[in-house]
């Protein structure tokens, strides 16, 4: 009969070869399963399988990854399962969850791309807050400028501040055209003004 020890070792070189070649989600899940059912309380091994099934149950199961993650957490701390914990509160929408999470994960990895864009496209949509999240939105852009999705989310937030053509020249970067998608675009998010003036203002003064 095989010890729980052998078997635990194994289970964790399964897992470990499958997260190092990028094994699919269907095969890799049973095997993180059977890690975690395995794993001792509060071991290494444990630890691994909670963040890794953490991320990938994030789409279909939020709940049960919102919980792994913060088992995890409550081991040992990194700022990517600070990540993966936000991510699942905000698709909850437990959103001051989300954010409190965001911020734990910058505390421990400030220049954190992923979390500096999910912290300020939260501040700018679920909070209104478009000022409060420019300064992680221009972060998030400025460490990759040619991601179009950071340039979407930190346009927008320039365009509900006001700051029009700043918005325009970024998105027109972004999309990579000049055939009046960005302008599009930017009426779709702010809206037709109603009384002659900028909607965006409009917001901020409001």
């Amino acid at each position: 009969m095989t010890s729980p020890a052998i078997r635990l070792e194994r289970l964790l070189r399964c897992v470990r070869w499958g997260l190092d070649h990028s094994v699919e989600t269907r095969q890799l899940l049973p095997m993180l399963e059977q890690l975690l059912a395995a794993a001792p309380s509060g071991s290494d091994a444990q630890v691994l399988a909670q963040r890794h099934l953490a991320r990938l149950l994030l789409e279909r199961h939020p709940w049960r990854a919102a919980r792994l993650a913060r088992e995890a957490l409550a081991t040992a701390e990194d700022d990517q399962t600070y990540v993966v914990l936000g991510i699942a509160h905000t698709l909850l929408q437990n959103f001051r969850s989300a954010r409190v999470a965001y911020w734990r994960a910058l505390s421990i990895a400030p220049g954190n791309v992923c979390c500096l864009h999910n912290l300020g496209h939260l501040l700018d949509v679920a909070f209104d807050r478009p000022a409060a999240a420019l300064p992680y939105l221009r972060a998030a852009h400025a460490a990759i400028p040619d991601e179009p999705e950071l340039a979407a989310s930190y346009a927008h937030a320039l365009g509900r501040v006001g700051q029009i053509e700043r918005a325009r020249h970024l998105l027109r970067q972004a999309l990579g055209s000049t055939d009046g998608r960005a302008e599009r675009l930017l009426d779709e998010w702010l809206g037709p003004p109603t009384d002659g003036r900028d909607p965006a203002l409009s917001a901020v003064e409001a």
